[in-house]
């Protein structure tokens, strides 16, 4: 596309310069004077036609400017291709190793399924950005933690002897399973023994992930449980 233009371009300029010529010269009769070298006949010569060349220059120029210009613009094309599929690769890769790494921590955790977590969900949470090239650590990941804290600490306090309402486990379950859901993590109802066992290895698990995956000290440290 480029080619074509800049062809264009010089085919007009040529031709105008070159039909300027021509009338330039028909219109002196120089096709009638004697073949002359000396310099007085070439500076005449060059001094007739000096603008039929100057419109031949001018094409040219303005043919070599567009080059550059379009070499630019597709030097920045593919720059900016390069880097969308190096981004696109190192999300892939970043996902990959994410993967397999969770997928280890859980089968270390025997009270933990590889099927009741979403990896793609959980890795979305923690690094939105990963598809253009960034594994920064999610605001939304960070509030996710902060939030999961309140739960803990509420749960503490009304665990504590005489607090009016009390510690409901079934109403702690509950807030639990539906904050989890947000990370694509399916929490099971279970009977109050097996599912704070299950619990204590979950928050350890996220716990994990967030040390091996998120620069330290950037995240909110998980609140020690005192309600089971």
């Amino acid at each position: 596309m480029l080619g074509a233009i800049i062809s264009t371009i010089l085919l007009v300029g040529l031709v105008i310069s070159a039909v300027m010529l021509t009338s330039t010269l028909l219109a002196s009769n120089s096709f009638e004077r004697p073949l002359c070298f000396q310099n007085s006949c070439v500076k005449e010569f060059l001094s007739d036609t000096d603008q039929s060349f100057s419109v031949a220059k001018a094409t040219f120029d303005f043919g070599v400017a567009i080059a550059t210009i379009g070499g630019i613009f597709v030097a920045l094309l593919s720059y900016f291709t390069a880097a969308s599929n190096g981004a696109l690769t190192n999300h892939i890769e970043h996902l990959k190793v994410f993967g397999e790494y969770l997928e280890s921590e859980i089968l270390k955790r025997e009270k933990l399924s590889t099927q009741s977590i979403d990896r793609l969900l959980l890795y979305g949470l923690i690094f939105n950005q990963s598809r253009v090239g960034k594994t920064t650590v999610s605001d939304e990941y960070r509030k996710f933690l902060e939030d999961l804290n309140s739960i803990i600490f509420e749960s503490n306090e009304r665990c504590v002897v005489g607090t009016p309402g009390g510690f409901s486990y079934n109403d702690h379950q509950r807030k639990v399973k539906g904050h989890m859901a947000q990370a694509g993590i399916f929490v099971y109802h279970a009977p109050r023994n097996d599912y704070f066992e299950m619990e204590e290895q979950l928050f350890s698990l996220i716990h994990r992930i967030s040390q091996s995956f998120c620069p330290p000290n950037t995240l909110p440290k998980m609140l020690a449980r005192t309600y089971y």
